[in-house]
């Protein structure tokens, strides 16, 4: 059971886009992040992509004291897009990550104090595991995100820090996606395999980082807590 401090209670459903250093493809949906990553440097590098197509987050009590059984209301997600900068040092579940959050500039304050709540991992649910595994917290950037689907991909974009770029991988039958299905994955059951497409990059925080063929997923989320 994660742990949820602040009482939050979360729902989001919408998409996850990861492109990272490995090579296609990267081995943490598979070993659950037990696996040393397959990349050239045995670290994993990557930018994560979060689109809320509807969500919401509710803190039960205000001022965390249950005695007051005062509502706070439901703060409204919808519509908001999410990027992270990850640097792990070696096997995703064992830690010791480097992490930088991006909420969409379009969020309210309220949204956006629960989006970091969600996803440093203090509310629980599928990302509560987070709160144990970062190490080094790079903070929070308020940005423009823009997230495209294309015929042969998606794209993900913050000015001057994200040009995110994902292509599809080619399957055996033209036009049909390769899928990875009936995953014990914590991100989703089932996700399409892409790569990094030229160059596909994220620049931020001292690291520039081109994951240009790199190893890249796609899937539906439906994520909540605690």
């Amino acid at each position: 059971m994660t742990v949820n401090p602040f009482n939050l209670h979360w729902e989001i459903n919408g998409h996850f886009l990861l492109n990272c250093n490995c090579d296609v493809f990267c081995n943490c949906p598979v070993s659950l992040g037990r696996a040393i990553p397959n990349s050239a440097n045995g670290k994993c590098f990557s930018w994560w992509g979060i689109i809320i197509e509807d969500g919401y987050a509710e803190e039960k009590w205000a001022g965390f004291n249950p005695l007051k059984k005062e509502a706070k209301g439901i703060i409204d997600l919808s519509g908001l897009n999410v990027a992270i900068l990850l640097e792990v040092p070696g096997p995703l579940s064992m830690g010791g990550w480097t992490a930088g959050l991006y909420i969409d500039e379009k969020a309210s304050q309220d949204a956006a104090d629960a989006l970091l709540k969600i996803f440093s991992g203090n509310a629980g649910g599928q990302t509560g595991w987070f709160s144990s595994m970062i190490s080094n917290f790079l903070g929070v950037k308020r940005c423009s995100i823009t997230y495209k689907e294309t015929e042969t991909g998606w794209t993900y974009t913050i000015p001057e820090i994200l040009d995110g770029r994902i292509e599809k991988e080619p399957g055996k039958n033209r036009g049909e996606e390769v899928k990875v299905s009936n995953l014990k994955y914590w991100v989703a059951p089932e996700i399409i395999v892409g790569r990094g497409g030229r160059k596909s990059k994220i620049k931020d925080h001292g690291r520039n980082w081109d994951f240009t063929n790199g190893s890249a997923e796609y899937c539906a989320v439906k994520w909540s807590g605690p």
